[in-house]
């Protein structure tokens, strides 16, 4: 019969013994850790960039001015091109939130590792657990504050599109 420990530090493996030592365990957590946040930049990058493709298009639209048709294109481009951005910030959110809570998940399982086992023998020099954490206490959520940007980033673009397809109506429609 397994004891207490070996139970713990391998609750998560469906009782397969996985991982050799807490150390090894601790590095698995943390290469999961860096394989999640590469992917939740890479989604913010290509949101980014497609956002940015949008904003250059919507802003070249708005600035026609051809007399024959530019009133017509100014009303319908523009338009499109607002809830097209609007659409694609909607669509983004749940797939950002869901890499946030997938890191966050490692980092507990990471946390609660560090608890059980101590600090001693899994980190050399008693390092933090995660970079930059300085003194907080093991399971702190400053990481959070670094992955706040991506999970932001398409609620702000969702509001900055609802407000210039609304701006875009109001313009057309006062002349």
């Amino acid at each position: 019969m397994a004891d207490l420990r070996t139970l713990l530090l391998n609750q998560d493996t469906g009782g397969g013994e996985l991982f050799e030592s807490p150390r090894e365990r601790l590095a698995f957590y943390r290469s999961e850790i860096h394989f999640e946040a590469g992917l939740l930049a890479e989604r913010t990058t290509s949101y980014l960039t497609s956002q940015s493709f949008l904003m250059i298009a919507f802003a070249s639209s708005m600035a026609n001015d051809n007399p024959d048709w530019g009133e017509l294109f100014r009303l319908v481009v523009p338009s499109v091109l607002a809830l097209l951005g609007l659409i694609t910030s909607l669509h983004a959110m749940p797939g950002i939130k869901a890499n946030f809570d997938v890191i966050e998940r490692w980092h507990q399982k990471q946390s609660e590792l560090l608890q059980v086992e101590g600090r001693v023998g899994l980190l050399p020099n008693q390092e933090s657990a995660l970079f930059g954490e300085g003194n907080s206490p093991v399971g702190g959520h400053r990481y959070k504050k670094s992955l706040m940007f991506s999970l932001r980033t398409p609620m702000i673009f969702s509001l900055v599109w609802t407000i210039f397809g609304v701006m875009c109506l109001i313009l057309n429609f006062s002349d």
